[in-house]
């Protein structure tokens, strides 16, 4: 006899044995106890989730030989027909191969003939959204008024391809994600049933690997079991699937975190020595600091991550050693990462870039909102050589003076510029001290402080409102009243203010984009040169 695959041995034959979808089951289920069946139903939801499962199962509690029942007994002629593919009043139609108005005239010429040996014709549409304009015009009033003795089961995984016509005349079905819980289950009760050999370790990673659905889960144990030798390990996992370990993940992490560029270098070349997917290695280490971000939030976001209890806590740990900015800033760059390793011919060139310029970030950015450094005091106002002969009276609170011209005052500015965020911190508005801890003043001119940026997300945020709430402690630190601008450093850092009356140069690139010259790679490598 030949082999069976896992997810079509197991496959659901009654309602209770569909995972992780009871919303749906439960109320399938009490229809046909009630005997209150729609004409016609439609299953959302992602691949893998049980949608054509569940419409089987359906047709065979309208069908089985004690029924209809919410319980079908899988035995009897009706259900084992069903369940073996062969029935005759049990017709499924692939839309993505069948989707013409051919196609759909023939199916409206044959709903109407009574069943051959069931009680209810059961017609199942997958992939439903495929079918053309044409086909789903022509098949609109045979779903709204079919035979009494027909039901509809229209199956996708785009509903929002299916046109509002076909909505309005089904009861629709939304099919969720199964729970990194309820896969685990799954997989232990089959490798129970099959006297298959996995540790706990790697039941959890092929879980995670199957994104929530029940068939690929099955897919991929039965892939594992077909390469150990004796038992599913880590190991065995991490070779079928050719991703990346959580645990590999989480050590880079810990060295970005550090700052190690060194450590970060040598581990990209020991994941590129070991044949892993450098694109594979930056789309797992989004997923990974995209936890960081929820956790470092909303602690409470450990229920909705999809990863095993000591892999949360390690988590958690990274995500308190972190600035909430930090994390946007490093998912800001890997995202940048992502999009261009698609189009480069160096892949490991890019990798390496990114993972240089996160650790060369400035230090700033890496101390945690709980952990912020306490506001320094506000200077004490300076005496001036008149004040000490003339009677010590209180002098008059200073009047907003005129607005400066020129560049005067701004070395004064740029070495107090920290007086400025702790003022902002001072007065709750932490948000705009954490974007301008990125930032240096580089030149006030007519009432204009032109404050040059690092990072383009930093930038970006920086707000008309945000730009007159810095301005407004400009003035209460140094009495100046002044309209604050932002751009982008040319070369990725802040560079020194220009000179009074001295134009910009000509030929720059616009702010915001990062060139690609050699003079931004190695202002990343601090001391390397390059000979002329």
């Amino acid at each position: 006899m030949p082999y069976l695959s896992l997810y079509r041995k197991y496959r659901p034959r009654t309602f209770a044995d569909i995972v992780g979808q009871r919303h749906v089951t439960q109320t399938l289920a009490n229809a046909v106890r009630a005997n209150r069946i729609a004409h016609a139903y439609l299953f959302c939801g992602p691949r893998g989730t049980g949608k054509t499962s569940s419409a089987r199962v359906l047709a065979m509690a309208l069908n089985c030989e004690k029924g209809p029942t919410a319980e079908p007994c899988g035995v009897c002629d009706p259900c084992r027909r069903i369940i073996a593919g062969n029935a005759l009043d049990v017709i499924e139609i692939d839309a993505a191969s069948n989707r013409g108005i051919d196609e759909i005239r023939e199916l409206r010429e044959r709903v109407g003939l009574a069943p051959a040996d069931a009680r209810t014709k059961v017609y199942i549409i997958d992939e439903v959204h495929m079918l053309t304009a044409e086909a789903y015009n022509a098949f609109l009033k045979t779903l709204e008024e079919p035979p009494a003795h027909v039901v509809f089961v229209l199956a996708t995984t785009e509903p929002h391809r299916v046109l509002p016509t076909i909505l309005s005349r089904c009861q629709r079905f939304d099919f969720h994600r199964v729970g990194l819980r309820d896969l685990e289950a799954m997989i232990r009760k089959v490798a129970q049933q099959e006297s298959i050999k996995v540790t706990e370790k790697a039941v959890t990673m092929l879980a995670h690997d199957a994104d929530g659905s029940a068939r690929d889960v099955l897919s991929l144990l039965d892939q594992a079991v077909a390469y150990a030798e004796d038992e599913v390990t880590p190991e065995v996992v991490t070779e079928i699937l050719g991703g990346i370990d959580y645990d590999l993940i989480a050590e880079f992490a810990d060295i970005l975190i550090r700052r190690e560029m060194p450590a970060a270098l040598s581990f990209i070349d020991r994941v590129v020595a070991e044949g892993k997917d450098l694109p594979q290695l930056v789309a797992s280490l989004i997923a990974h600091y995209r936890d960081l971000l929820l956790l470092s939030v909303d602690r409470r976001a450990r229920e909705t991550l999809s990863l095993p209890e000591e892999a949360i806590a390690r988590a958690i740990e990274q995500a308190g050693a972190l600035h909430a900015t930090e994390i946007i800033r490093v998912l800001d760059m890997l995202a940048e990462t992502d999009r261009e390793l698609r189009f480069s011919s160096q892949p490991r060139l890019l990798v390496e870039l990114a993972a240089a310029r996160i650790c060369h970030a400035p230090e700033a950015a890496a101390v945690p909102v709980a952990e912020a450094p306490p506001a320094p005091a506000a200077p004490r106002p300076r005496k001036s050589a008149t004040a000490t002969t003339e009677a010590k009276q209180p002098e008059p609170e200073p009047q907003t003076p005129a607005e400066p011209t020129g560049p005067a005052g701004l070395p004064e500015i740029r070495r107090r510029w920290d007086e400025v965020l702790a003022d902002l911190r001072k007065r709750k508005h932490t948000s705009e001290a954490a974007f301008l801890r990125d930032s240096v003043p580089v030149g006030l001119e007519e009432g204009v402080l032109m404050v040059e940026f690092t990072h383009q997300f930093h930038h970006d945020q920086m707000t008309e409102k945000r730009r007159g709430i810095a301005a407004e402690s400009v003035a209460r630190v140094f009495g100046l009243q002044v309209t604050v601008k932002c751009r982008m450093s040319v070369h990725g850092e802040a560079g020194p203010a220009p000179e009074a009356g001295k134009p910009a140069p000509q030929g720059e690139p616009p702010a915001g984009k990062r060139p690609r010259k050699i003079d931004d790679v190695l202002s990343i490598f601090p001391g390397s040169e390059i000979e002329e």
